[in-house]
């Protein structure tokens, strides 16, 4: 059996989960994740947690708040007047909205409050500042190509 080792293509299974328990994404095997292993495109800590395993095999790996998506930044909780959204939208705490900045950028945003005139929004990642718990498969391995 092939050990995985940096430049491998690698196809894996991961479930991540919050300490609470709490499911945030998961994926099966006929819809797998494939990476070359030290690249860095995807989490660091994981495909440095591949190495060494070899298919068939699974390992729990912790990815901490700066492993994963980052520390919640307070500079990125914003207020913004109700009247820059359609009167008509369906908007209500805990709604995920899109913001287009003159740039032409996208940001995502979720609704923490409200009140008459404002709405407060949460610009971070949903799963920023939280620590996750990931369990990955390994369902191949490939060597890496020799290029000629």
């Amino acid at each position: 059996m092939t050990t995985i080792k940096e430049g491998n293509t690698v196809q894996i299974t991961c479930e991540a989960k919050l300490e609470t328990g709490e499911l945030c994404y998961k994926n099966e095997s006929d819809n797998p994740i494939e990476l070359v292993v030290g690249e860095g495109k995807f989490f660091p800590v994981i495909e440095k947690a591949l190495e060494g395993m070899t298919e068939g095999e699974s390992k729990v790996v912790t990815l901490e708040p700066d492993d994963a998506f980052g520390p919640h930044l307070d500079d990125l909780v914003i207020k913004v007047p109700k009247n820059v959204f359609k009167p008509d939208a369906k908007l209500e705490v805990g709604s995920r909205i899109k913001i287009d900045a003159p740039t032409g950028k996208s940001f995502v945003g979720t609704i923490i409050a409200m009140d008459e005139q404002t709405f407060t929004l949460d610009m971070n990642h949903q799963l920023a500042g939280k620590r996750l718990v990931v369990n990955i498969t390994v369902l191949s391995v490939a060597e890496q190509q020799v290029k000629q």
